[in-house]
């Protein structure tokens, strides 16, 4: 009877250990995979920069061009 609470005592223990080691495990592994998640994103003010550049063509604007965008709301924006 002894030897039988030992074994199940022990194998209690063990499974414990597991079961927090798996959780310790998937923490860092969630916690490492939020942090470059948030390095990989672009932030929302470079995807506006990315978008105008894009669709006015800024790569072909010559150095003291101008370029003049105004919006519905009357918001004009000069480069």
């Amino acid at each position: 009877m002894k030897d039988l609470l030992v074994t199940l005592n022990v194998g209690l223990s063990l499974l414990g250990y597991a079961y927090i080691m798996f959780k310790t495990g998937q923490w860092i592994i969630t916690n490492t995979l939020k942090q470059w998640d948030k390095r990989r994103k672009v932030s929302a003010k470079q995807k506006a920069v990315d978008a105008l550049y894009e669709a006015y063509e800024l790569d072909k604007v010559s150095e003291g061009d101008t370029v003049k965008v105004a919006t519905k709301e009357g918001l004009v924006i000069m480069i």
